[in-house]
């Protein structure tokens, strides 16, 4: 994929727009199941030095479409145009970059300092992987 204007503009849309409806239907899902994945997806406090500070929600979620962009942006620059991928099918590579996103759910459930959800709670696991596998099923509209 060649850089120009308009796929920067493509790939940052996509990003902010996944990363937007990814946040916003996990609140969502927060507040009718109570399990807690939106205050997992939006947790920093085990980081050094960033999770010293008490961050307003509107800053976590900033972090998170900060996360969302360089996720599109590596799909889009960096995965698609290697010639090891060019032959796989988009969606598979989208699973791919995705994975990591979804098995974050465990250190991030283990190493976070305030209650959010068990790495044990198959619920919870179940609900974060569902919605992950729809943010990265969605990054092919990117390229």
């Amino acid at each position: 994929m060649k850089m120009n204007g308009r796929s920067f503009h493509k790939v940052t849309l996509i990003g902010l727009v996944n990363g937007i409806l990814l946040g916003l239907i996990m609140k969502w899902v927060e507040m009718f199941s109570d399990k807690q994945v939106y205050k997992l997806l939006m947790n920093v406090d085990f980081l050094p030095l960033i999770g010293a500070v008490s961050w307003s929600e509107a800053s976590l979620f900033f972090f998170h479409l900060l996360v969302s962009l360089a996720i599109t942006y590596g799909y889009a620059y960096i995965l698609h145009p290697l010639k090891f991928f060019r032959k796989w099918n988009i969606y598979a590579l989208a699973f791919i970059t995705i994975i990591p996103s979804i098995l974050l759910y465990f250190p991030l459930s283990v190493l976070s300092k305030t209650e959010v959800v068990l790495p044990s709670d198959l619920t919870a696991f179940f609900l974060w992987t569902i919605l992950h596998l729809f943010y990265g099923f969605s990054l092919p509209k990117a390229i």
